[in-house]
Formats: structure tokens, sequence, C-alpha cells
């Protein structure tokens, strides 16, 4: 398992996220090559090393070019987008999958975050800083980075916030920003003495939406250390973000501090149906699977004139909710479809594969504060070996459950 470190002992940023994982490693012409793949212009992007307080570190940045030529475009791209235009753009293009559900993430993240300080639904969120093109690309940058560096897993020292005020675009507000404090509800803050803004809504959407864990570094063999540097000079420590990279260490399983579970938002998608045969609903059910959808489930309900139906429910995240939504509008016959925003708790998930009397079977592990709590045998292992051997479905999952639970114990 690879793992992230972010030792954000002077805040974050997203020019301090994308400069940090270019210092570890990622080439800053692979950004280039895959941020061109938006549709934006209108900018560039800089790369330097700058010294804080002795310790020299990448300073990523984007330029917005001004001149006569570009000057309208300029403005049209500073101008307000709405984050379903966002996310629209981000899915739109030809990105990894992987960077367009970490992109997505963060901006989501941000997105109901602004949504409820400003007492509106989140697909009329508009925004303004997050909206311009440089944070844009700050975002996408983060999400290319992480995947160029394969990263599994992510832990994050606490986040300072600082404090003072800072203007914004609707005016003069304390620091943290409104944004900042509401996106890092449920994420382990500190305070200090520096009257300055440290971690900015975008640095905080980056931690609430990408980071697993909190707290010291994990037990890793290390393979990269990154410094990303922020733009002010801070008077008594380097204004830098560091990252640090390597591949888990082995040990036992309740000494590791990676298990915790994570609060993540999904999307539940709802119609009622009374006028579908029980063939087209299988189809439908495993066309959303295929769409992304994370559960797909049938309720029996009773309809208007007491019509015996059922109630369609699809759990997905913010990345394919797009193409969920398409294809029950395309394949069912509701003529409508309602949408609401749920948070659910989720516990760490690993699977493993066991030695059995049958053949290999992988185990779905559930991990709760670094222990293993529940052991599932995977259906299809069992019953392919089931078949195989021409033996009972339930011998072959006790088989299977009991070497798992001997593993654990290291028997």
């Amino acid at each position: 398992m690879k793992i992230l470190y972010l030792d954000c002992f002077s805040g974050i940023s997203g020019d301090m996220m994308v400069g940090a994982l270019v210092d570890a490693g990622v080439p800053p012409e692979k950004i280039e090559v895959e941020l061109k793949k938006l549709p934006l212009s209108g900018y560039q992007l800089q790369w330097g090393k700058v010294m804080k307080k002795g310790i020299s570190a990448t300073k990523f940045d984007v330029i917005m070019l001004e001149n006569i030529e570009d000057s309208h475009d300029h403005e049209r791209h500073h101008a307000h987008r709405h984050y379903s235009d966002i996310v629209d753009m981000i899915e739109r293009s030809e990105l990894n999958v992987e960077v367009k559900k970490r992109s997505e993430q963060i901006f989501h993240c941000i997105a109901v975050a602004e949504a409820k300080i400003h007492g509106i639904p989140i697909e009329k969120v508009h925004f303004h800083e997050v909206g311009a093109v440089d944070s844009i690309v700050d975002i996408v940058a983060t999400a290319i980075a992480l995947t160029e560096h394969h990263v599994d897993y992510i832990v994050s020292a606490p986040v300072p916030l600082g404090y003072g005020s800072i203007r914004c675009a609707h005016g003069i507000y304390p620091i943290p920003a409104p944004a900042t404090l509401e996106i890092l509800q449920g994420v382990p803050v500190i305070s200090n003495h520096l009257p300055f803004e440290l971690t900015t809504p975008t640095g905080a959407g980056i931690i609430k939406s990408q980071v697993n864990s909190y707290g010291p570094i994990p037990s890793m063999k290390i393979s990269a250390v990154g410094y990303g540097a922020g733009t002010r000079d801070l008077p008594d420590q380097p204004n830098v973000l560091r990252v640090v990279i390597g591949e888990r260490i082995h040990t036992r399983l309740d000494s590791l501090p990676l298990s915790h579970s994570k609060e993540e938002t999904v999307y539940i998608l709802e119609c009622q149906l009374d006028d579908m045969p029980g063939e087209a609903l299988g189809y439908v059910m495993d066309g959303l699977f295929q769409k992304g959808a994370l559960d797909v489930f049938y309720t029996p309900v009773f309809m208007k004139k007491n019509r015996p139906g059922v109630l369609l429910t699809v759990l997905t995240s913010a990345t394919h909710v797009e193409q969920c939504e398409q294809f029950m509008l395309k394949e069912t016959t509701t003529l409508g479809i309602r949408k609401d925003i749920w948070v659910r708790e989720v516990l760490e998930r690993d699977v493993v594969t066991v030695a059995t009397l049958y053949g290999n079977i992988r185990v779905k592990q559930a991990i709760h504060k670094g222990k293993v709590i529940r052991q599932m045998p995977e259906y299809e292992d069992v019953k392919e070996a089931a078949l195989t051997h021409q033996v009972a479905f339930l011998d072959v999952y006790a088989e299977a459950a009991e070497q798992a639970r001997r593993r654990i114990k290291g028997e």
C-alpha cells in the first residue's frame, strides 16, 4: 500500500499541494499535458525553486495572460462559474477516470460547504474564487499528481488555521474563511500565533475529500519527500507544505493507524415504477451498476389506483450521478427522478486471498481502528469453487472464513 503523509505545519493551499507533489517526483510536463485536456485557456503554468527559511521548495503558480489579444477571454475565465458547469467540464474531458473522480470529490466538498453557508441548493452554488481558472487548475493538477504517484491512502497532520481577516468576493471575512471552517468540520485543527490565512478553502477541500485518517506519520518505508512553497514568508517558520510518500510497513494490525472509518458524500436517486416488466427491471439494475452505481435496490410499493409497483433506489458518487440519472431516464418509464445528498460513514475495507482445500478464495475485510471486525468470503469465488469441486456452497464458505480467521490470528 502506497501512503502519502501531509505534514501541513504551515497550512495547505492548492498551489502548495501541487508544488509539493511535483517536488516529490511528478514531472511538471505530465501535469501540463494532462491539463490541456480541459477546455481552459488564457493561462500558463510557472514552476520554480525558492528558499523558505533555508528549505528548498517548489513554487507552483498559474499566471493569467493579460495581453490585449486575450483580455476579453481573461475576463470570461474569471467570471463566476456554477458547480454543475465545473463538474460537466471535468466529466466531458479526456482526463483519466481517477483524475476526474478526485477532482470532482474536491469540488463537491467545497460546493456542499458553500451551499450550506449561502442557504441554497448545491445545484445553485455560484463559485467565486474557486470558480476562477487558477483554482480549477490547482484542483485538477492536484488530482493529476495524486494519480501519478499512485497513492492508495492519505494521512494528514492536524490542520493549522491562522487568524486575522481576509478580503473575499463578499467583503472582509475573519480567518479562517467561512467555507474553510465549514469544510473542516470533523477534521482535527490547531490554532497558532500566525496572523495569516494558512489553510484556504481549496486546501481544506483537498484535506476533507482526500484524506483517510489523521495523526502522526504512519509506519512506512519512505520513498520520496517533497516541499511545496506558499506565497508568504512567515516570520518564524518555513511557509511550505511537506509531503512524505512511502510503502506501508506491515506490522501487527492493531498497531496500524490506517483504518479509521471515513465520512463520504453519496447521491440518492429514486423513482417509482408500476408499468415495467420484471425482465426490464433486471436489465436496469445491471446497467446502473455498469454506470458506476454503488448500490441499486427495489422496494415493493403500492401506487395510485392501488397498483403494485417498485421503488427504484440508486446510491452513487458525484462522479457517476449524471450517468446514472441519464440511464434511469432512458431505460425506465419514469417521468422524473428525485435526488438527495446524504453523508455516510464507511469502514476501511481490504481484500485478501486465502488458500483453502478448494483453491484460492478472496475474502473481503471490514476494518475499524486498525482491527478486522468482519470477514466475508467473496461470493463469486465460493460459487466457482463449489461448482468446480462439486461440494456444498456453505462448506466452501466455511472453509474460506476459517482460513481467513487463522490468517488474522497468525496460526
